[in-house]
């Protein structure tokens, strides 16, 4: 798989095989049983969802991935703000995916990555 629509796919199909947890809540379950690998955002997931996260949650690495509308179709879902990677191989391979936007009409622009409270 290459470019953006292969990444996509990817998380895809890590979603069908129950290695994406959606929302705060499966994320906060997930970060709390050590299982979180990588979290993303969506460019436009408020200040409040983002808030509501466990501290565990807010510490994983981080990917911002276009806006909700679209971290929703990629996932199944209309709108998505949080989502976790719970499969450490998988959270590996993206965060080594350059700054390339997913694609979207309401793109924020590139992928933005962060570890330990420091944007990349």
């Amino acid at each position: 798989m290459a470019g953006v629509d292969g990444r996509v796919g990817l998380l895809g199909i890590a979603r069908r095989a129950g290695r994406v947890a959606l929302g705060t809540r499966a994320v906060d379950r997930a970060a709390r049983a050590g299982r979180l690998a990588l979290l993303l955002v969506a460019s436009d997931a408020s200040r409040h969802a983002l808030g509501r996260l466990a501290p565990e949650a807010r510490a994983a690495p981080r990917l911002t991935l276009g806006s909700r509308a679209a971290l929703g179709r990629i996932l199944g879902r209309r709108s998505v703000a949080v989502a976790g990677v719970t499969d450490v191989a998988l959270a590996a391979r993206m965060l080594k995916w350059d700054h390339a936007a997913i694609g979207d009409d309401e793109s924020s622009g590139p992928m933005r990555t962060r570890k330990g409270g420091c944007l990349d």
